[in-house]
């Protein structure tokens, strides 16, 4: 008669074979974006894993508490004040916890999102003063003001020229940029780090 194998030896094995189990892909989540499935197992090869669900048609984020910011891994449901959205032109959607954490990854998508530079269709952000979705791109940008977001001084999104010298009565802010025009470089003027983190 054959003797069972001792306890730490069977856990051992059961483990082992746990581990090598072949992984199913994950179903696609209702509401994701056609293709976001398939594009979600090909980019976790080469990068952090996208988001569970794409941007609304209006940008609104729908941010799931599974999902992590590619730039520093803090969950941006935690932040909705400041998190934000960058889709890719094959859809593919991230969300990062902050607006700081976009803009570097709007710098340098090569670094914080494992592609060859494929390009980004929209930078979703909400309005500091209303909350309402705002396309990054068109947005007016402050830094250097007393508003601090989840990653230490914030870059404020803001919709109008209006809301900005609002915004500057109240906050403050030793800068005023567009995205467009923003480089690595300035970053580094603008904030006195680099925009490719540590």
């Amino acid at each position: 008669m054959a003797r069972p194998l001792p306890l730490p030896l069977a856990f051992a094995l059961a483990t082992l074979l746990a581990l090598t189990a072949c992984e199913k892909p994950a179903p696609a989540e209702p509401g994701a974006a056609p293709g976001q499935a398939a594009a979600s197992q090909a980019s976790r090869a080469k990068g952090p894993a996208p988001a569970q669900k794409a941007m609304a048609a209006d940008g609104a984020l729908q941010i799931s508490p599974e999902d992590a910011c590619p730039v520093c891994g803090m969950r941006p449901h935690k932040h909705p004040k400041f998190a934000s959205g960058v889709e890719l032109e094959d859809g593919t959607t991230y969300y990062t916890c902050g607006t700081g954490c976009m803009i570097r990854t709007y710098l340098h998508p090569d670094r914080y999102l494992g592609h060859d530079a494929k390009p980004i269709k929209r930078l979703m952000t909400p309005d500091y003063f209303t909350g309402k979705p705002l396309d990054a791109l068109q947005a007016h940008w402050i830094y250097g003001s007393g508003v601090v977001g989840p990653m230490g001084p914030a870059f404020v999104p803001l919709a109008t020229e209006a809301d900005v010298m609002t915004f500057r009565e109240r906050h403050g802010g030793a800068h005023q940029f567009e995205l467009p025009g923003l480089t690595a470089e300035k970053f580094g003027v603008i904030t006195g780090r680099s925009s490719m983190g540590k």
